[in-house]
């Protein structure tokens, strides 16, 4: 069996920003897939009623109708660990088909280094 294997480029530890937060384990390069995590798609209506609870905080946007209501998802793995900053070194891309989301670095992350995303607009409901 060869040594050093990586089980994984992430963990979570805790912040100096916001409680938990997601950690780099090696150094990823910019552009590299950090990983890629199951969605449950809420409908409207479920959307609307996670929206009074504190779960909100950890939805992904997916889309909205002609109306304006909006769907989100709930993201299965550690990613939901991911804090915001609006100068982030990772993004994020939500695929409602798929019903994935694919967690990338936006720039080279330093072993040890907080994975931050940049939540936009929903940053100041979601903090």
């Amino acid at each position: 069996m060869p040594e050093n294997i990586q089980a994984s480029m992430i963990e979570v530890r805790q912040s100096p920003f916001h409680g938990r937060g997601l950690f780099a384990t090696v150094s990823i390069s910019s552009g590299e897939v950090i990983a890629v995590y199951p969605l449950l798609i809420l409908s409207e209506e479920d959307t609307e009623a996670v929206r009074k609870t504190r779960l909100y905080h950890y939805v992904f946007y997916v889309d909205e109708n002609a109306e304006g209501k909006m769907r989100a998802a709930i993201a299965f793995g550690l990613i939901s660990m991911c804090n915001h900053s609006p100068e982030a070194n990772a993004v994020f891309e939500v695929d409602g088909e798929a019903q994935t989301v694919t967690l990338s670095a936006g720039q080279d992350i330093a072993a040890g280094t907080e994975i931050l995303i940049d939540y936009e607009e929903f940053a100041e409901e979601a903090i």
